[in-house]
């Protein structure tokens, strides 16, 4: 958390700041308490100019281009978010990590409770593209057709078979921007149980899983994500998406559809949820 609905309703939110010129990019005293942005201060004046042009997801990952070769990779980790500042003397919060002045209002907070989050300089955007996770990325699972043909393909590697599909299907390498979160709602959806073996999935359950993974991420799209702790859309709103969930975080629950009790296991270090009535 957050994944790939949550970055991209994240990217759309922040709209407004694309055409303006960047005044000063700022690391916070609170920053260099970690390495990843200690000493780093001086790498981000060569920002100071520049008009930010575009900010695309990749994944989970959000690249800032500008209209010099530079680019800044934004990951949001387990807990970052962004908010819009609309007041010069709007108080900034407990956890910002940087601040992107720009000449003309809002400016823009990155803020990360856990640290988890990334805001690193790339010389360019050809670079940032050979950075393994953004090479190595699986399909768009919110990409419009959802790419069928290709998600069939990736599912087919060798490796995967004797996996089982709840901890396949959060390899960033078959679906980019699922997390644990969408991927027990897409296995509830498409009514997979997600300790089932991937070699023991029928052409027919894959095409029907693959369409469950568009179904849900772009429902959580529409409702600005999910919001379980920190959560929140860069104008400070929750995301709804957690009230029409299935199973995740409700171990213990009457399922909605049949009245079992749902499940929670655990897949590679994670919590999954399910239906053992439903999920076969």
């Amino acid at each position: 958390m957050p994944e790939g609905p949550e970055v991209e309703c994240t990217r759309r939110y922040l709209h407004p700041l694309i055409g303006k010129t960047v005044k000063k990019i700022q690391l916070t005293e609170l920053s260099q308490k970690y390495p990843k942005y200690a000493g780093k201060q001086q790498d981000f004046y060569w920002f100071d100019g520049q008009q930010l042009i575009d900010i695309e997801r990749s994944g989970k990952f959000l690249i800032w281009r500008f209209d010099g070769e530079k680019v800044i990779l934004n990951h949001l980790g387990m807990s970052g978010k962004w908010i819009l500042l609309k007041k010069n003397n709007q108080s900034l919060t407990s956890h910002a990590k940087a601040l992107i002045y720009f000449e003309k209002q809002p400016h823009a907070i990155f803020d990360d409770i856990r640290n988890f989050g990334q805001f690193k300089i790339f010389e360019s955007y050809k670079i940032v593209l050979k950075y393994d996770p953004i090479r190595k990325m699986g399909i768009d699972g919110l990409a419009k057709p959802f790419p069928m043909d290709e998600f069939l393909l990736r599912f087919n590697k060798p490796n995967y078979a004797s996996k089982e599909i709840g901890a396949v299907l959060v390899d960033q390498k078959l679906v980019a921007g699922m997390g644990n979160i969408y991927k027990a709602e897409s296995l509830a959806l498409a009514k997979i149980n997600p300790t089932r073996l991937v070699k023991t999935l029928t052409k027919k359950e894959r095409k029907e899983l693959g369409l469950a993974i568009s179904k849900t991420l772009w429902k959580a799209v529409d409702c600005n994500g999910s919001t379980f702790s920190t959560f929140q859309i860069p104008t400070g709103q929750e995301g709804s998406a957690q009230h029409w969930h299935k199973v995740y975080g409700k171990h213990g629950e009457a399922c909605q559809d049949c009245g079992t009790e749902i499940i929670r296991i655990v897949q590679n270090g994670r919590s999954t949820f399910f239906c053992s009535e439903c999920q076969k």
